[in-house]
Parts: C-alpha cells; sequence; structure tokens
C-alpha cells in the first residue's frame, strides 16, 4: 500500500474544495440570473419593456447609497431612516454587480481569479495555493 505525502492529500482536498466552492459561486450566478430574470418579466408588464443595463446600473447606485447610509448608521454618524438593513443591502449589490456582469457577457468568477491573482503577484502576497 502506497502511502501518499502529506502535502500531496492536502493539496488534493484544497483542490476538491476548490471545486465545490466554485460550484457553489455559479450557482449564486444561476440563482442571481433567474431571479433578473422575473423582475425583467414584472418591468416588461408594468412599463412594456426590461429595464437596460444603464437603468441597471443606476439601481445598483442607489443601492450603494442605501449602504453608505446603513454603514454610517452602525458607526454612529447618521440616523436609521430605511427599512433594509446592512446585511441586505451589501447582498443586494453584489447579486446587482452578479447581474450586470451577466448581461455584459463578463465571466465574473474567471475576472475575479484573474483579478486576485494579478493582485497577489503585484503586491507579492503569497497565498495558501
Amino acid at each position: 500500500m502506497k502511502v501518499e505525502p502529506r502535502c500531496d492529500v492536502l493539496s488534493r482536498m484544497s483542490h476538491f474544495f476548490i471545486r465545490i466552492l466554485i460550484m457553489e459561486l455559479q450557482e449564486l450566478v444561476e440563482r442571481s440570473w433567474a431571479i433578473r430574470q422575473a423582475y425583467h418579466e414584472l418591468e416588461v408588464k408594468h412599463h412594456d419593456s426590461k429595464w437596460t443595463v444603464e437603468e441597471d446600473l443606476l439601481a445598483l447606485s442607489n443601492d450603494i447609497g442605501n449602504f453608505q447610509r446603513l454603514v454610517m448608521t452602525k458607526q454612529g454618524r447618521y440616523y436609521d431612516e430605511t427599512p433594509y438593513t446592512l446585511e441586505q443591502k451589501l447582498s443586494e449589490n453584489i447579486w446587482w454587480l452578479l447581474e450586470l456582469s451577466q448581461r455584459l457577457d463578463i465571466d465574473i468568477l474567471t475576472e475575479m481569479e484573474n483579478f486576485l491573482s494579478d493582485k497577489e503577484k503585484q503586491l507579492n502576497v503569497r497565498t495558501w495555493k
């Protein structure tokens, strides 16, 4: 019976968990897309057309403003005026970014990996890889 060196086992395990994480991220992207399609149906029903990319970006900008106010509220620098929570608005902003990446034909998972790899090289950051 051959015994694998411990680092090989850990390396294989880490690659396994990375694949699971990527699958989970892909599921989030797909769920986000499905939700956006449902919103597009409502937009067509109520306004005769779905929102443009520019309108989606405007909605993201509005939600970023709401998120900023919630952060200021948490820091004691603003009063609580919104029915949302900080966690909800942060998640919604991520959702908008996922949706916009789809509409702009950007593979966000690949681009995030590229961005992180570039920054790690640029800043000489060693990761667990």
